[in-house]
């Protein structure tokens, strides 16, 4: 039932955290040896599918149709944006990624790429600490028959792309239950792991490099409907000298904005995939951004629940072009949009609507 997920199952929300939060977090794991993190992107035929869905951890009826849309793409890589529901620990990875039962519910299994799988790291993995995502969901995850995926950041790329996920997971979480509060001094920032910057200096080198980047994150760098965490997009800075596209999730929600840059970030279009599998949240939005587009639909389910539809995103990259297909829980395609890069420089050449 996806009305379980919403704010006013406060009971079982509290009673998942209280359980699970205190104690210290699982150590920040780090790449070693000649596995970098870095992974050649292949596909077949000169095209290469990603299958990118966020907040998707939930087992719900509807998540489970997203993965089967995200598997009759065919994808030759999928990556998880982060978030398994309520908490993520360790029988929620099972239950909810793994399709191993633990509770009388159904479960449900993450859809796997043919030459690889992804998972990043969101707040509410970090909620247990991060145990279950770190040494229960990751060990499934990496290339097949190559190597696995051993921390939460990692470059996909080819000769024209690089596809970057960035950890704004583990830093999101502060002083148990004051970070709950909806009050700046209480609330944690998000910032990117002093670790992961280093990889991004020493191995993945950015500024020097002339292929696009793509960024994934759990959170939002900026938002027309909540409020944004711009200190990744700070630290990004000194590293990244030109625009970005940059997929992120948290927000339950589907959006879609035109080139932007806040608080000293660096510039970025914004891309929230974050309605994978949660209840979508339905809210008008505030001025002052590029918003090019959200889906503001209402789901018709038979709970009777006021809310949006669930979808992915199914990206195909060809040469130096990148189409991309925002996809419903209906299989329906929602947008498409074009992208071209050129000496490391993103153009995009077109975005349509279809609903």
């Amino acid at each position: 039932m996806i009305g379980a997920f919403l704010p006013t199952n406060l009971l079982k929300w509290l009673s998942s955290y209280v359980w699970n939060r205190l104690g210290p977090r699982h150590d920040f794991p780090t790449y070693s040896g000649s596995n970098r993190g870095i992974y050649r992107l292949e596909g077949d035929g000169g095209v290469v599918r990603l299958g990118l869905v966020g907040d998707w951890g939930t087992g719900t009826e509807e998540a489970a149709r997203v993965a089967g849309h995200v598997a009759s793409f065919a994808p030759h890589y999928t990556i998880h944006l982060g978030d398994v529901y309520y908490v993520g620990d360790e029988a929620e990875i099972r239950e909810n990624c793994l399709n191993q039962k633990q509770t009388a519910y159904t479960p449900t299994e993450w859809p796997h790429g043919s030459r690889g799988s992804f998972a990043m790291n969101g707040n509410h993995e970090m909620y247990a600490r991060g145990f279950g995502y770190f040494d229960v969901f990751l060990p499934t995850l990496g290339l097949v028959g190559g190597p696995r995926q051993h921390a939460s950041y990692f470059c996909l790329e080819n000769e024209y792309w690089r596809v970057i996920a960035l950890d704004t997971g583990y830093n999101a979480v502060k002083i148990p239950f004051l970070e709950l509060l909806p009050f700046p001094p209480f609330q944690a920032d998000c910032a990117l792991p002093r670790e992961l910057l280093q990889w991004l200096e020493n191995d993945v080198k950015p500024a020097s490099d002339n292929r696009a980047i793509v960024f994934l994150s759990h959170h939002q760098y900026y938002s027309s409907f909540e409020q944004g965490y711009a200190r990744a997009a700070q630290q990004l800075r000194s590293l990244i000298d030109r625009p970005v596209l940059w997929f992120w999730g948290h927000e339950h929600r589907h959006a879609m904005y035109g080139k932007y840059a806040e608080h000293g970030g660096i510039e970025a279009s914004g891309r929230c995939i974050g309605h994978g599998g949660m209840p979508i949240e339905l809210q008008e939005p505030t001025e002052g951004l590029p918003l090019l587009f959200f889906d503001g639909r209402a789901y018709p389910n038979e709970e009777g629940l006021t809310i949006g539809y669930n979808g992915h995103a199914n990206v195909s990259l060809v040469g130096n072009t990148m189409h991309v297909d925002y996809v419903d829980v209906t299989g329906t395609v929602v947008f498409s949009e074009q992208w071209l890069s050129q000496n490391g420089v993103l153009t995009q050449l077109e975005g349509v609507a279809r609903v």
